[in-house]
Formats: C-alpha cells, sequence, structure tokens
C-alpha cells in the first residue's frame, strides 16, 4: 500500500492523479478503479522488474573497443548466471552486465580486481535510477517538465530568443517527420488496392509548420472520381511497407535517422554514459513540451499499448471480408457518405498493419475514421470531403514563409492560452482558430506583417487559381515571389501588442476578416447573400477561404471573457521590467511566468461572472448590500483619498501599478496587522466581521476628480472569516421552514429576502464554530466592469484553498440575489 500511495497525490476538490500513468481521476471509486486496471498494474510490474534489474546489474568499463559483449559474458559467467550483457552501442567503451541473481552480483563485486586478457575492468554497481513510464517516451519526444523548460527558456539572451528556442523544444523532428511520410506511405498503398487512383493526402499540424510532438496525423482520401469503373479490390496480402510499421519500431533505429539535435554529443566519459537508460538511450530523445493541442498530445510508445489479441487478429480477418463485400456491392456506382465512411473504416480495421481503435464519426461537421496506430503510437484521422483543409494547411504553412516571426509568435501563444486553460475542445479555442487569430494580428500592424487574404488572391498565378466547394482558395505558392514585410518590430513588442489587442478588441460586435485584414461589424448585419450560413456569437473570427464559416463559433461568452482578462493581465505583464530584462538574480523572467500553467485560482480569476441587466450605479449599490448584509460583510462609508505618502503606487504581480486606497477613520490592512487585528478594521456591534471592502484607484477618480465622468469599473477588496457558503442552501431551507410554521410567508420584496440571506448567515456562523483569528481565511479583490456588465474575482490571500469553493459559489448566488434585490 505504500508504493500505491507514493504514486498517487491528491488535488484540489477531491481528485487524485497517478504519477506512475499520468492519469487523473475526478474522485477515489475513479482512482481505485485504474489502480486495479491492467495499465496501472503493468506498470508497477514493469517498475518492479526494472528495479531487481538495476539491483542485479554492475557497471563495466576499460575493456578494449573490439571486446563484444559474448566475451564479457564469458567472463563473468566465472561468478555465476549472466542474464543479458548491454554494450554502449555508440563508443563501446562500458557495458552493463546483469548477472542471474544477486549472489552472483555479489561474488563480482567482493573482487577488488577484475582483468580481461592484458587489461584491467573496472567494475563497480550500476547507479539506480528513478523509473521512468514507458508512456512518456517516444522517438525525439520526450515531454520537458516545467523545470527543464524554465532552465532551457532561462538561458536564452532575450525574450525574442526564449521564442525561438520554444519552437525547437515543440516542433517535430526529422525523424518523427520520416515516421509519419511512413504511415502515409502505407494508407496510400492500402487505399489504392481498393481505391485505384486514390490520394492520402496529410494535412494540419502535419504539414501546416505549426507541428508539436505527438499532434494527430490528420489525412484526407482523395477519392477523385468515383463513378468511373473500378477492379473488383483484393485484400493486400503483404504491403512493402509493412517491415516498417507492422511491428513495433525501434526508437534507436528511428534516431539513426539524419535528425539529431545540433548540440546532440554522444557520451564522453563512461561515467557520463551511465546515466543513460540503456533500453533508449536518452541521448537520442529530443525535449518535448506539453501541447493541448498542447497537454494531451503526448506521443504513446508501443511499449504502452495493449497487445494485439487473437480475438482481435480474427476480427480483422473479418474486417478484411466485411471491407470487400462492401466494395463489390458498391462498385459502379456513387456511394453515400455513411456508406462510404463504414467502408473505410472497415478497410482500417482489417487491411493497414497495426491500425486499431476504429471509430466512424459521422456526425461531425467534416465526417471522419478516426484510428490508432499501433507501432508509431500515433493517433490521427481520415476524411473523405475536407478538400478545403488542405488549402487551409496550405495557407498556413505559407503565412510562416513569409516571416520568420509567425511560428515562434504562433508556438509561444498557443502554449500560453493552453496554460490559461483557454486552449482545448468544446468551448474553448482549437489551435487552428487561435493561429488564426495571431495571423490576423499581424495582418493589422502598422506596416502590416502578412498580407490580406485578398491580396494573395490578387497575386495568385497561372495554376494557382483554385476553387473548392465555390469558394475562391487562390494563393501564391511559393513565398520567394512575395515581397517581404516592412515591419521591423521585434517578437517581445508583438507579443506584448497582441494582449494589448485582444484586450480592448469587440469580439462580439465585430467579424474578424482575414481576407480583408480587419473587423467588419456586425451591429447593422451581414451580406447574407454573400456569407449565408455565418453563425455569430460571442467571438467572431471568419475562416480565411470559407466565409461563411465562424472558426470559433464554439466560443462560450464566458471563454470569450476570459480570454480577453487573461489577455489584459498579460499585457500588463509585459510593461514590467520582468518581462523586459533578463533577470540577475535568477528569477523568472521573460515568457516563463507567461507560460506557467496557472492554478485552479487563477483560472477561475479570469472567468467574469455575469450581472442581470441594469443602471451600473444600482448594481455596485446591491453588490455592497449582498456583500455586507448579506454575507455579513462590513462596509465602511466615507470619502475616500489616496494612502498617505510612503505608502502609494505598488508594482502589481502582472506589471503595472495598483495604488491601494484606504477609507478616512479607518488604519491600512498592513497598519491593523501590526495592531494583530487582521484586516477586519473596527468591530461591528457584534464582535465579528466577514469582509472589508476597499475601494480601488479606478473608484476613487471616477468619485473624485472634477468634472470626471463616472468609473467604468468599480474595485472592492474583500476579507473573508467564515465559509458562509458551505451548508448555505439546508440552513435556508431551514429557517424557511420556521417562518412558514410561524405563519409567516416567503419573502416576496428585496428586503425580506436580503433579511433572509442575513439570517442564513448568522445561522452558518453559530454552527460552524469557527473562531475569529487575527488572519482570514481568504482575502479577494471584487471588481465590477460597465463595459460587459460583469464581476471578476480575484484572490489575494487563500493559504486553505478556499477560493475555488467561493468562486463556484458566487458565480450562481450573485446573479441570483442581484435579481433579487433589483426586482
Amino acid at each position: 500500500m505504500a508504493a500505491v500511495d507514493s504514486d498517487v497525490e491528491s488535488l484540489p476538490r477531491g481528485g487524485f492523479r497517478c504519477c506512475l500513468c499520468r492519469v487523473t481521476t475526478a474522485n477515489r471509486p475513479s482512482l481505485e478503479a485504474h489502480l486495479g486496471g491492467r495499465k496501472h498494474r503493468h506498470l508497477v510490474d514493469l517498475r518492479a522488474a526494472r528495479k531487481a534489474q538495476g539491483l542485479r546489474s554492475v557497471f563495466v568499463s576499460g575493456f578494449p573497443r573490439d571486446v563484444d559483449s559474448a566475451q564479457l559474458s564469458e567472463y563473468f559467467q566465472t561468478f555465476g548466471p549472466v542474464a543479458s550483457v548491454v554494450m554502449d552501442k555508440d563508443k563501446g567503451v562500458f557495458a552493463i552486465v546483469e548477472m542471474g541473481d544477486m549472489g552472483a552480483r555479489e561474488a563480482v563485486l567482493s573482487q577488488s580486481q577484475h582483468s580481461l586478457g592484458r587489461h584491467r575492468l573496472r567494475v563497480r554497481p550500476r547507479e539506480q535510477k528513478e523509473f521512468q513510464s514507458p508512456a512518456s517516451k517516444s522517438p525525439k519526444g520526450v515531454a520537458l517538465d516545467s523545470h527543464q523548460l524554465a532552465k532551457a527558456l532561462a538561458e536564452a539572451p532575450d525574450v525574442g530568443a526564449q521564442m525561438v528556442k520554444l519552437v525547437v523544444l515543440r516542433e517535430l523532428s526529422e525523424a518523427e517527420r520520416q515516421l509519419r511520410s511512413l504511415v502515409v506511405a502505407l494508407m496510400q498503398e492500402v487505399f489504392t488496392e481498393f481505391f485505384p487512383g486514390c490520394v492520402v493526402h496529410p494535412f494540419g499540424s502535419s504539414i501546416n509548420s505549426f507541428d508539436v510532438h505527438g499532434c494527430d496525423l490528420d489525412l484526407f482520401l482523395d477519392l477523385g472520381d468515383m463513378e468511373e469503373a473500378q477492379p473488383t479490390p483484393k485484400a493486400p496480402e503483404s504491403p512493402s511497407l509493412d517491415s516498417a510499421l507492422a511491428s513495433p519500431l525501434d526508437p534507436q533505429a528511428l534516431a539513426c535517422t539524419p535528425a539529431s539535435p545540433p548540440d546532440s554529443q554522444p557520451p564522453t566519459s563512461p561515467q557520463d554514459s551511465e546515466t543513460l537508460d540503456f533500453e533508449t538511450p536518452s541521448s537520442l530523445l529530443a525535449p518535448q513540451t506539453p501541447d493541448s493541442a498542447l497537454a494531451s498530445e503526448t506521443v504513446a510508445s508501443p511499449q504502452s499499448l495493449p497487445p494485439t489479441s487473437p480475438l482481435q487478429e480474427a476480427r480483422g480477418e473479418g474486417e478484411v471480408v466485411k471491407a470487400l463485400e462492401l466494395a463489390e456491392a458498391l462498385k459502379g456506382e456513387k456511394p453515400e457518405g455513411a456508406a462510404m465512411l463504414e467502408l473505410v473504416g472497415s478497410i482500417l480495421r482489417g487491411c493497414v498493419p497495426g491500425v486499431y481503435r476504429v471509430q466512424t464519426v459521422p456526425s461531425a461537421r467534416r465526417p471522419v475514421v478516426k484510428f490508432c496506430h499501433r507501432p508509431s503510437g500515433l493517433h490521427g484521422d481520415v476524411s473523405l470531403s475536407n478538400r478545403l483543409a488542405l488549402h487551409n494547411s496550405r495557407f498556413l504553412s505559407l503565412c510562416s514563409e513569409l516571416d520568420g516571426r509567425v511560428r515562434p509568435l504562433v508556438y509561444t501563444l498557443r502554449c500560453w492560452a493552453q496554460g490559461r486553460g483557454l486552449s482545448g475542445s468544446g468551448p474553448l479555442l482549437n489551435n487552428y482558430a487561435l493561429t488564426l487569430l495571431v495571423i490576423y494580428f499581424l495582418q493589422t500592424r502598422d506596416p502590416p506583417v502578412l498580407p490580406t487574404v485578398a491580396q494573395l488572391t490578387q497575386k495568385a498565378g497561372e495554376g494557382e487559381q483554385v476553387e473548392v466547394d465555390g469558394w475562391d482558395c487562390s494563393f501564391p505558392k511559393d513565398a520567394s515571389r512575395l515581397e517581404p514585410s516592412s515591419n521591423m518590430e521585434t517578437l517581445s513588442s508583438l507579443l506584448a501588442q497582441f494582449f494589448s489587442c485582444i484586450s480592448n478588441w469587440d469580439l462580439r460586435g465585430s467579424l474578424l476578416s482575414l481576407r480583408e485584414g480587419k473587423a467588419l461589424p456586425v451591429a447593422g448585419g451581414l451580406p447574407s447573400s454573400v456569407w449565408e450560413g455565418l453563425r455569430l456569437g460571442p467571438m467572431n473570427l471568419q475562416d480565411p477561404f470559407d466565409l461563411s464559416h465562424n472558426v470559433a463559433a464554439n466560443v462560450t461568452s464566458r471563454v470569450a471573457g476570459r480570454l480577453q482578462n487573461c489577455c489584459r493581465a498579460a499585457a500588463n505583464y509585459c510593461r514590467s521590467l520582468q518581462y523586459q530584462q533578463r533577470s540577475s538574480r535568477g528569477r523568472d523572467w521573460g515568457l516563463l511566468p507567461l507560460l506557467q500553467p496557472s492554478s485552479p485560482s487563477s483560472l477561475l480569476s479570469a472567468t467574469p461572472i455575469p450581472l442581470p441587466s441594469a443602471p451600473f450605479p444600482q448594481l455596485t449599490v446591491a453588490l455592497v448590500q449582498v456583500f455586507k448584509e448579506a454575507l455579513g460583510c462590513h462596509v465602511e462609508q466615507g470619502t475616500k483619498r489616496p494612502r498617505s505618502e510612503g505608502h502609494g503606487a505598488e508594482e502589481s504581480p502582472l506589471g503595472g501599478t495598483n495604488k491601494r486606497l484606504k477609507l478616512d477613520g479607518q488604519k491600512s490592512c498592513e497598519e491593523r496587522k501590526e495592531e494583530q487585528q487582521g484586516c477586519a478594521g473596527d468591530q461591528s456591534e457584534d464582535g465579528v466581521e466577514e469582509m472589508v471592502v476597499e475601494v480601488s484607484q479606478e473608484e476613487s477618480r471616477g468619485e473624485t476628480g472634477k468634472g470626471a465622468s463616472p468609473s467604468l469599473s468599480k474595485s472592492w477588496r474583500c476579507a473573508l472569516w467564515h465559509r458562509v457558503w458551505q451548508g448555505r442552501r439546508r440552513a435556508r431551507r431551514r429557517l424557511q421552514q420556521q417562518v412558514r410554521e410561524g405563519g409567516g410567508g416567503g419573502a416576496s420584496t428585496g428586503a425580506e429576502w436580503l433579511a433572509m440571506e442575513a439570517r442564513v448567515t448568522q445561522e452558518l456562523k453559530g454552527l460552524k464554530g469557527e473562531r475569529l483569528g487575527t488572519e482570514p481565511l481568504l482575502a479577494f479583490v471584487a471588481s465590477a466592469s460597465l463595459a460587459d456588465q460583469t464581476l471578476t474575482v480575484t484572490p489575494l490571500q487563500d493559504s486553505q484553498g478556499l477560493f475555488p469553493d467561493l468562486h463556484h459559489f458566487l458565480q450562481v448566488f450573485l446573479p441570483q440575489a442581484l435579481r433579487s434585490l433589483l426586482q
């Protein structure tokens, strides 16, 4: 059980993570199911076997290069049985000798001197290394943890160099590209047997120059004119590529392709070499950073994949027969989409070596057949009607060729967005949309970094005029024919401008058009005759070719608001010296604070809480009432003025300044700390105070400035001593039942609702029995925005990890509370 406990770490809100398998579960029953599953038990057994191997092994050096493993085995057999001998494949200057048992190993180590011929051998125990799960190993792609990432980027001289380094760490190696080419060639050979003249085109990340380790392999099966007569297909007996792809690949053999990074050096000494894993030398592995396309796209190793069972092999034979029957039935006629998808799925299951987990998805916007390829560890999909995606991929590739700053910007912003929980599936931005957003931003610089799609269309030459599904996809294929941009801004400057622009753009009220290179207003409506079917939403980003497609239509208002909030915080940070200059004290600087994954609290703080429609002054008054009376807050009223000299502007964690204000007759938080009163201020009559609200600089300017217009936002600093959200619904029901039993009615007015919630809070204080301490349980800032009628809540102090619970409570409670007060 101790071993199991060491593999599991607890997560906030009851979740668990298995560090051995790198699997996250939502609760303990799911954790127990995982721990009893085949994958976890296999890795536990494998770790134990590797540890036993290490304990039985010795490290041997000092022998000449012409000595082979058989000679070493013969020598060490004099001490006992020898299980295996693994030689250094690069220089042949050391070996790992695994003895058959511990007694044989002890006999070897007990002898002070060892000689082979006239050469004295150096023999010592093998160094024990931490077990590495095979699932984290892949050809030229090993996950880079946060420490390795920080070390690699911190060595760069400036932010621009950090961004370029990030591309090197993320992009596919030459070996990985060759592996994908082999898989594509295998698919081509198999599908040609069934559809003569067909062409398998890779698209997406594999060819658009924004690839990352482990990205999916997207394929378009171009069947051409299916109405032509086709010969009866036959099952491919033994494709020529089977030898390369039908069995698990050897990462060492794969790495022998000319793909070693420039800084990769062979071991210089036996001591250096021993740190390598003799099963898969780490010198043959390049670092990888997680990408969600990024976090969930790690390449699985062949060893981590489940073995093929006899039942699966029998099913494969059945799929071959099924594919042949389907193909024969469809011979001479143009098949329907669903029937063709089923045929492609059957061919993948039964005829392509190493393919498993085949699933047809006919309901997708572009119907696909998903698959996994066991030998390479690749996941991918095959589509039949996605020719437009080919031109989209080539367009992205052209943009990266036109200017060398495009790739570093896109890679950096993808990593940043993933760490902030902004990119992924569902309501989040996908990588394609995020890349188009960067390209649109570069089109709008002055002077532009990239030309608009309309400008590229005009420069398309003969043979480059293309129309797909009625959309003009014409653009030059050769970037050298186009004039380079006269924009000379640095990468660090462009990154800071991107954050600033996104935080200020009207994402809902405009359509960002890459074809025109400008934002088109949507308030007066769009030309439906041209863009029929374009679905508008909280964020509108038009596809460069299919003008009826909003690539950000899936993004919800909450995600769009969080994107702008995160960009606003990042823009503030980019104005700080921490971003602009390398730290002389070894602190994180430049990209590092931007790329570090956000905690759940910081992700929630960027999630705005929608407020009901009402005049902004009434909303702010109602908010103060909710905090003060419903949740037990004490809000000091009075004239606002800046803090005394010496306590002026403070540098905020994200850059810029944040001037804190205090109320007349009220001491600052720091001054009250010195008197050991915490942030409680003056005690209320009952001696208990929930929160202290401190007015922000923006509110002060809006109320005290002469002739100033009303502030666009108001902020309060709050401190919380009691968990007033826990058990609140149960306490409310109990009090409402008491009121009904006493002959009273429900709360029909805002004042009655407020009185009931105040009673609920007092009830919770008595039930909790929590003692008021000098330090609050939780401190946070609540900021109401007039522009988008939302409230954001940002934690300042949260030693017990309570902020996520509070934020989830406020998301439901505050809108209902404000509606009750404003009715």
